[in-house]
């Protein structure tokens, strides 16, 4: 089968990832092209050459007051190309709303894996035209497929993301800290975690790029304890390597996440979570695999980190078994087979 992936364009889909969504776009397009499919992932002209790269755009104009401009014509550019290639279906990833009012009229069937919340020009565009026969919709988790469906005019199916489970192996091997790792923004509420990590007197570690270096001097930088340690933004292979003396991950999300893959690679290596009842958090663990607080507040997070400490790890990486990404690629192509 050949295949047209589009990226979202902004970040370059290589690591060390920005955030979920360029790992997942990384990830699934080397599993189709391992599966034996052709692909062209169009995507920012910096991302990773292995995954047969289309970009039109680097750096260049992202930081410019008229990027909104830039992008239109990018993603235009993308489509123009899709349009004078042989492709059986595109899978669309980005966030934009061009490939969507495109869609209607494409030339094979457009497959988009909604990964934001209904946000503006967006949730607009797939108000106006899901209802067409060429577009199909992919949901990360139940709870997002809910959380989309009024502005749906027709259904959309689950396919929950997954990982390379020999990438994530099982590691953990010590309880000497907590971890987390993350995009290092408000809604991710890294100051949660450290408030819950000292109410039980357990060190923390903690990685990712400082999205909002506000929010970071303001929340964070005073939060620091003398045995938490910032480690800066990793590659996969450097967080994986402190997934080996974690207790527990620990999420406390501020906004409905429409799944976390942070989850999946952490109980992948064996590391149990404690969260919030926030997004698709339940729908991701098991009760051999996390612990989900009871009250979205400090002392019932902490209580929920104690408990999961305990979790064995060969428990918790059998759990997450069932989110691997070859099962996950091959729901892609499945699907992809029954709407051709």
């Amino acid at each position: 089968m050949k295949i047209a992936v589009i990226a979202k364009t902004r970040l370059p889909i290589a690591e060390p990832f920005r955030g979920g969504l360029e790992a997942f776009t990384h990830a699934l397009c080397k599993e189709y092209i391992r599966l034996g499919h052709k692909i062209v992932l169009y995507a920012h002209a910096d991302s990773d050459p292995d995954l047969h790269i289309k970009g039109f755009y680097g750096d260049e104009h992202r930081e410019s007051e008229h990027f909104e401009i830039y992008e239109n014509d990018e993603y235009l550019s993308i489509l123009k190309d899709i349009e004078q290639k042989d492709f059986d279906i595109v899978h669309n990833n980005s966030t934009h709303e061009l490939p969507i009012l495109w869609g209607v009229k494409a030339p094979v069937p457009v497959v988009t894996t909604i990964h934001t919340p209904p946000i503006s020009k967006l949730k607009a565009a797939i108000k106006i035209c899901s209802g067409s026969e060429n577009l199909h919709f992919v949901m990360p988790s139940k709870s997002f497929q809910l959380t989309w469906q009024p502005y749906m005019d027709k259904g959309s199916i689950v396919i929950y993301n997954g990982v390379d489970l020999e990438k994530w192996p099982l590691v953990r091997t010590t309880r000497d800290y907590l971890f987390w790792f993350g995009r290092i923004v408000y809604a991710k509420g890294l100051d949660i975690v450290m408030d819950a990590a000292h109410e039980t007197n357990m060190p923390l570690k903690f990685a990712g790029p400082i999205d909002d270096q506000s929010y970071f001097n303001e929340q964070i930088r005073p939060r620091i304890a003398e045995n938490d340690v910032y480690l800066g933004h990793l590659k996969q292979s450097e967080i994986q390597l402190h997934m080996k003396g974690a207790a527990a991950i620990v999420n406390a999300s501020r906004w409905e996440e429409p799944f976390g893959l942070t989850n999946i690679e952490a109980m992948s290596s064996g590391v149990p979570l404690a969260g919030f009842d926030r997004g698709a958090f339940t729908e991701l663990i098991a009760i051999d695999s996390g612990v989900v607080a009871e009250q979205r507040n400090v002392s019932s997070l902490a209580k929920a980190i104690t408990d999961a400490v305990q979790m064995d790890s060969n428990k918790v990486r059998r759990h997450a078994e069932m989110f691997s990404l070859t099962t996950m690629a091959r729901n892609y192509i499945n699907y992809f087979k029954e709407l051709l």
